[in-house]
C-alpha cells in the first residue's frame, strides 16, 4: 500500500513577492531532491534527478521543469529590476545646465532695459517682448521645457533680433543653451528606446502562469504517489507539506506583526505600507 497523503492547500495569492519566490524555488529544489536529506549528493548526482526524462517518480517532464524555472527566473528579475535608467543621471546634469542658461538669458534681457548704455537699453526693451512668453520656462515639465527652449532659440535667432542679441553678448549663451537642450532631448529619446527594448513581462502575469505550473506539479506528484508510489514520491509530498506549513506560519507571523504595529500607532496616524503581491 502506498502513501496516499494529499498535498495540502496553500493560498498563494496572499504571499508577497519575496515569500512567493522563496516558496516556488524551494518547491523546485524539493522536486530535484535537494532538502530531502540528500545533502551528501554531488552536483552531478543531483542533476541526474532531472535527466532527459525529467522526474518520472513525480510525473514531471524535463520540458515542464525547464519552463517552470525559466518563468521563476523572469519573475525574480522583474521583482529586482532597477527602475533607474543609465541615462537619467546625465539627463539631470544637462537639465540643470539648460535651466541656468535659460534663466540667465531671460534675466539678462529683462534687466537690460535699465542699463546705462543706450544700445543695450534699446536691445533689452526690444527683446523683452520676444522673451516674455518664455518666462518660467525652467519650471515647466521636462518635455514641455525642451520644446519651449527650442521656441526661444528660434525666436531670438530671427533676422530682426540678431543685432540686439549680439549687442547684449548673448550669442555664445544661445549656442550653449542649444547644445545642452539637444543633449537632454537626445538622452530622453535614448532612454525611451532603452526602456521599450528592456520592458519585461509584469510580475502579475508571471505569477498567474507559475500558479498554474505549481497546481500541475502538486496534482501530478500526488497522483503518481497514489498510483505508483515510490520512496521519492512519498518524500516529496511529505516535504512539500512541511514547506507549505512553514510558509503559511511565516505569512501568519508577518500579518500578526503588521496588525500589532498598526494597533500601536497613535490615533490619526496614516496606515502602514502593506506589501501587495502585485507590487513589482
Amino acid at each position: 500500500m502506498g502513501n496516499y497523503q494529499k498535498v495540502n492547500n496553500i493560498m498563494l495569492y496572499v504571499l508577497n513577492n519575496a515569500e512567493y519566490l522563496a516558496f516556488m524555488n524551494r518547491t523546485i529544489d524539493l522536486a530535484y531532491g535537494k532538502g530531502q536529506g540528500s545533502d551528501s549528493e554531488s552536483p552531478d548526482e543531483i542533476s541526474l534527478l532531472a535527466s532527459a526524462d525529467g522526474i518520472p517518480e513525480l510525473g514531471l517532464t524535463k520540458a515542464f521543469l525547464d519552463t517552470y524555472e525559466t518563468d521563476l527566473l523572469a519573475m525574480a528579475d522583474a521583482v529586482d529590476e532597477s527602475r533607474t535608467a543609465q541615462e537619467t543621471e546625465q539627463m539631470a546634469l544637462h537639465d540643470t545646465n539648460r535651466d541656468n542658461l535659460a534663466i540667465y538669458i531671460i534675466t539678462r534681457i529683462s534687466r537690460a532695459g535699465t542699463l546705462p548704455l543706450e544700445a543695450e537699453r534699446d536691445a533689452g526693451k526690444y527683446l523683452y517682448k520676444v522673451i516674455k512668453p518664455y518666462n518660467g520656462v525652467a519650471r515647466l515639465p521636462m518635455a514641455q521645457e525642451t520644446a519651449k527652449i527650442k521656441g526661444l532659440l528660434l525666436d531670438l535667432r530671427k533676422e530682426e533680433n540678431k543685432t540686439y542679441v549680439t549687442t547684449l553678448g548673448l550669442d555664445a549663451y544661445l549656442a550653449e543653451l542649444e547644445k545642452e537642450n539637444e543633449a537632454y532631448d537626445q538622452l530622453s529619446r535614448q532612454r525611451l528606446q532603452t526602456r521599450a527594448a528592456a520592458k519585461k513581462e509584469s510580475g502579475t502575469a508571471l505569477r498567474k502562469r507559475i500558479d498554474a505550473y505549481y497546481a500541475d506539479l502538486a496534482l501530478l506528484a500526488q497522483s503518481y504517489n497514489v498510483v505508483n508510489p515510490t520512496e521519492k514520491s512519498a518524500a516529496f509530498v511529505a516535504n512539500l507539506n512541511q514547506l507549505i506549513a512553514e510558509t503559511t506560519a511565516s505569512y501568519n507571523q508577518r500579518m500578526a506583526q503588521g496588525k500589532k504595529k498598526e494597533e500601536e500607532k497613535p490615533a490619526g496616524t496614516p496606515g502602514g505600507d502593506s506589501e501587495s503581491p502585485d507590487e513589482i
